[in-house]
């Protein structure tokens, strides 16, 4: 592929090679929701991921399951960095299996990750390497959060666990809070951040993956009494 194919690739996209079909699209879906990939391809098996990688742009992020009896993940990974060497790689491996990466995939290697581990160790992986390397949609996310200060310490909670991943019924039943507190809570916090909806998941996410624990002091604060 020319240097000025490989400039002009999508920094957002993201593939999954993983021969549980299911557990592909959940880990695609995730990073999709998080920060903004677009899941373009989930390949049950390494050979389908090398014959789309012919026929079509290599992602800029691959995530590779490298227990795959019969099939040879390493093949995967060296065309990714033949195709495109500015495309990163996430390895994901079983519980005990060894996993001792060739050379040549080193400089585009973000990590391993063992699949009990726990979502956040793959989402602080993704996360680094787009603060490294952020997207247009990334730089906005960044700008909101220099405005968290803007945020009541209740607001800063709600923000918080939209971080975690918590529905609306969940923050209100940790915080004590009606529904519709939290529904009022979380148009106030993107209207002082200028995000929508969607981005306000993803800030929160981004934030949660790179800011130090919440202070107890605002911890504290939740759970004192029913706001109405």
């Amino acid at each position: 592929m020319a240097p000025d194919a490989v400039a002009s690739l999508d920094p957002s996209t993201c593939w999954v090679v993983a021969d549980h079909q299911i557990c592909g699209q959940a880990v695609g879906g995730l990073l999709s929701e998080q920060f903004g990939l677009e899941l373009v391809a989930v390949c049950p098996s390494v050979g389908e991921a090398l014959g789309l990688m012919k026929r079509s742009s290599p992602p800029a992020l691959l995530l590779l399951d490298v227990f795959q009896p019969g099939q040879r993940w390493q093949d995967a990974a060296l065309a990714l960095r033949e195709l495109n060497p500015n495309g990163r790689l996430i390895l994901l491996t079983a519980p005990g299996e060894p996993c001792v990466p060739p050379a040549p995939i080193v400089p585009i290697l973000l990590g391993v990750v063992e699949k009990s581990r726990p979502w956040d160790d793959l989402l602080e992986l993704v996360s680094r390497w787009q603060q490294q390397h952020p997207s247009a949609d990334q730089r906005r996310l960044a700008n909101a959060l220099v405005q968290l200060d803007r945020l009541s310490p209740r607001e800063r909670l709600v923000f918080h666990a939209v971080g975690k991943g918590m529905q609306n019924k969940e923050i209100a039943k940790q915080m004590a809070l009606c529904l519709n507190t939290v529904e009022t809570y979380r148009k106030t916090i993107s209207a002082k951040l200028g995000l929508s909806g969607v981005e306000l998941v993803r800030a929160a996410a981004l934030h949660r993956c790179t800011a130090a624990p919440l202070h107890p002091s605002l911890q504290a604060t939740s759970g004192h009494g029913h706001q109405r």
